[in-house]
């Protein structure tokens, strides 16, 4: 099977373009990812995990319409068509990165992702695996009376894009990401109060017990309900579940409907490597 046939064009921005250019643009194509051109040419490559762990663990004083993109994006990883996907799981795995490049340093072609890998598993990998066999155990979790610089902050330390809500009787009812912070980003930039901070209030609003960190709860920024999943379900219809909902993860229960774990991408791009 080609990996070109599982390959798209990248969606690019320019090379002066700032986080807050990248953040709307992230937002209006819901994708995860941008690749930074230069005159015609690709230079690296910028994704929502990037830009979030950088939007709210950096001190500058500067405001996302004041920060080049160019300050946090990485290189591209880039190889040839012969490639096999099993080959390109296992580099995706092994760099801890989310997509590949297919071309050369003077023309890059198509970009594969995780996305299109979990494709690729759910049309030709039926009934290869369960979502028991492959889904993280832990997960991390808050609840809706958290204060949102809480949220935040546990985030940052472990390192993670997405945190499941639960409410005062334990029961799961939502999920906080990146994408849900970005679009309060953009939402409280646009408000009178914020007019002329360039979103520095903002963005050390999230992690600030001055700030409206604190008065905003997790309830408040939360996008409610849980896209979820039976461990014992086929872990291509997983891989469907994934894409019909553009979402990166699933909330995986188990016999007695409580939560057993998370099922994600990049879960199947390591079973698909294996």
């Amino acid at each position: 099977m080609s990996i070109v046939e599982f390959s798209n064009k990248p969606i690019t921005i320019i090379k002066n373009s700032t986080i807050s250019d990248a953040i709307k643009m992230l937002l209006n194509t819901k994708i995860s990812r941008l690749i930074v051109n230069d005159g015609g040419k690709h230079i690296g490559i910028i994704t929502e995990k990037d830009i979030g762990f950088f939007l709210f663990s950096e001190t500058t004083k500067k405001g996302l319409e004041e920060i080049p993109i160019i300050d946090i994006m990485k290189p591209i990883e880039i190889v040839g068509e012969e490639i096999t996907l099993k080959n390109a799981a296992k580099i995706m795995i092994e760099k801890r990165i989310s997509s590949l490049y297919i071309g050369s340093d003077q023309e890059i072609k198509l970009i594969v992702t995780k996305s299109d890998l979990v494709k690729y598993f759910a049309r030709r990998l039926s009934g290869k695996n369960k979502v028991v066999d492959f889904m993280t155990h832990n997960y991390e979790f808050t609840h809706t009376a958290a204060p949102l610089y809480k949220v935040v902050r546990k985030m940052l330390e472990k390192k993670i894009s997405r945190i499941i809500v639960k409410n005062q009787q334990e029961e799961p009812v939502g999920i906080i990401s990146f994408r849900d912070l970005f679009r309060i980003s953009i939402e409280l930039g646009s408000e009178d109060d914020f007019s002329g901070t360039n979103f520095e209030n903002v963005r050390r609003g999230f992690l600030s017990e001055e700030g409206f960190g604190d008065i905003s709860l997790a309830r408040d920024v939360m996008t409610k309900g849980l896209i979820t999943i039976k461990f014992n379900e086929d872990l291509a219809e997983a891989c469907n579940v994934l894409l019909e909902n553009n979402v990166s993860g699933l909330v995986v229960l188990d016999g007695n409907n409580t939560i057993a774990g998370i099922i994600s991408k990049s879960d199947v791009t390591k079973a698909l490597a294996s």
